[in-house]
């Protein structure tokens, strides 16, 4: 039993000497190594969709306040006048405040480069609607309901008649 004690304590004084005696090299931070890394990450360039994908994963995630979300996509779409992505997202969002000329405004924009977006039509129309301009109204409604297939139609239709009511 003694023979068994003293090859373990052996072995542990053995074992605490290696790794007392094996070298270690810490990794050391500069000033310069700090600044290179951070210039990598700044020269990574998103594209503007994935910047609005992100400030609406901010936003849905509860990460951020809504009003700097709201900022963060609008950045994108002064960056980028014509993004659809950005134009259409805040679209969506002025529609749900009750803002329908700014929602007019970044449909058209978007329709500017997708001009066969019945979706983009119906939401145009709905926000003419909001804006009291039934006038207009109809006409981005009939583009809308020539736009898509007849199933949507008569989904849009069906949006109408509830609107109605």
């Amino acid at each position: 039993m003694k023979k068994g004690l003293v090859i373990l304590v052996f072995l542990g004084v053995v074992l605490a000497a290696f790794v007392y005696m094996s070298p270690v090299t810490p990794e050391v931070t500069t000033p310069e190594a700090e600044e290179e890394t951070h210039h990598t990450e700044d020269t990574q360039e998103i594209s503007p969709e994935q910047q609005v994908d992100e400030a609406l994963r901010q936003l849905t995630n509860g990460e951020i306040p809504p009003m700097q979300g709201i900022l963060k996509i609008r950045d994108v779409a002064d960056k980028y006048p014509g993004n659809v992505k950005a134009n259409f997202t805040l679209g969506t969002l002025s529609m749900q405040t009750g803002q329908y000329d700014k929602a007019i405004e970044r449909f058209q924009t978007v329709l500017e480069k997708q001009p066969e977006n019945g979706q983009v039509w119906k939401l145009l129309a709905q926000a003419h609607l909001g804006a009291g301009d039934t006038t207009q109204a109809k006409q981005s409604f009939d583009k809308a309901l020539d736009l898509v297939d007849e199933t949507t139609a008569n989904a849009f239709r069906e949006e109408l008649k509830e609107l109605k009511n």
